[in-house]
């Protein structure tokens, strides 16, 4: 039989659930500026309820949520910030614990349509510098196409971490599964095929 792993839940809503300061459009990053040992509890929080793996607080770590001057100034040290409040959570638990760092939607969640590759390739890179040294895995989250994988494939390719990868896919039910951009599930799932993955998520 093969090992269940289990992950954490979603940050922002725990966050807004145990009471830390929470808004948009600031949403994760806002506990993580304020009041960062809502993260910490956040995440402890996980791990008290059985979660093997806890991710870093840097989805919000972007211009969409942070606004161009804010990530210009604070983008990179605030996603470095989340990386070491998990690897220290991580590191004092009682149980064996790895530290996922988040890559995210650049543009927004479920916006395909607002998605801009050189753009996204340069905000990427930035939160995975600030983060690959704190970390002991990659997700790519929320990703709504194809082109999208690509991009975060481009900006792992270099690590010797294990690389994960979830897509999102579209509400409405239909013969084939499909991205938010509409395309086919088994072209993504082909395409990311010859990248550096250990496995692909979807939600």
């Amino acid at each position: 039989m093969n090992k269940v792993t289990i992950l954490d839940g979603g940050m922002g809503r725990e966050l807004k659930r145990i009471g830390a300061p929470f808004s948009q459009p600031l949403w994760s990053a806002q506990a993580l500026i304020e009041a960062p040992h809502f993260v910490t509890q956040a995440h402890q929080g996980f791990i008290d309820a059985g979660a093997e793996i806890i991710t870093a607080n840097s989805y919000a770590c972007v211009p969409f949520h942070l606004g161009e001057e804010l990530y210009q100034a604070q983008g990179a040290a605030l996603a470095q910030q989340a990386a070491v409040i998990a690897k220290e959570v991580a590191q004092n638990a009682k149980q064996n614990v790895l530290v996922a760092g988040s890559l995210p939607p650049a543009f927004g969640s479920y916006r395909p349509e607002l998605f801009e590759s050189e753009r996204a390739f340069t905000i990427l890179d930035t939160l995975y510098k600030a983060q690959d040294e704190h970390v002991d895995l990659w997700i790519g989250e929320t990703i709504s196409s194809i082109e999208e994988a690509h991009v975060m494939a481009s900006v792992l390719k270099g690590s010797n971490k294990p690389c994960y990868y979830a897509f999102t896919l579209t509400d409405a039910i239909s013969e084939q599964a499909t991205l938010r951009s509409g395309e086919l599930v088994s072209d993504a799932v082909t395409a990311l095929l010859q990248q550096n993955v250990a496995g692909i998520f979807f939600n």
